[in-house]
């Protein structure tokens, strides 16, 4: 079996807020990204952090539940990805699966298709500190260089 016909997915690369990514398919200082882009750095600090949850929002008139799950969360809201787009500015309610507790939100800004779904900027309409049940670091924390 030739070697160049083995399928082998590219190796994956993972972002933290505090970390640039470098891509897998290169080497070079060129290739360093900065993690998360200042846009999304405004609410303070984000945590990598999965939790199901549900999107309760009204589409055409009815209403409709979709499954969501985070990818991160802030004091401010949360980045989920669910398998439906929603337009910026949509209200909905968010429902964290564990606590059954439930915040007003809107869609922050458009969302991202990805192989994994949409990926969906949510911002909570009011302050709701506790809404994670996870203290978060103050904004100043930075780890120290490795």
């Amino acid at each position: 079996m030739k070697m160049d016909s083995l399928k082998i997915p590219p190796k994956k690369t993972y972002a933290t807020p505090l970390r640039p990514v470098v891509t897998a398919a290169s080497s070079t200082a060129a290739a360093v990204k900065p993690a998360i882009a200042s846009q999304d750095r405004k609410h303070g600090q984000r945590v990598l952090l999965r939790i199901r949850a549900s999107l309760q929002v009204v589409l055409q008139g009815k209403p409709t539940v979709l499954d969501a799950a985070t990818l991160s969360v802030t004091p401010q809201g949360a980045l989920v990805v669910t398998n439906r787009s929603l337009p910026a500015e949509t209200r909905l309610v968010l429902e964290h699966a564990g606590t059954r507790q439930r915040v007003e939100c809107k869609v922050a800004r458009p969302p991202r298709e990805t192989a994994e779904g949409f990926h969906i900027p949510l911002e909570f309409e009011a302050p709701a500190p506790g809404f994670w049940k996870i203290d978060f670091p103050p904004t100043d924390w930075r780890p120290d260089d490795v």
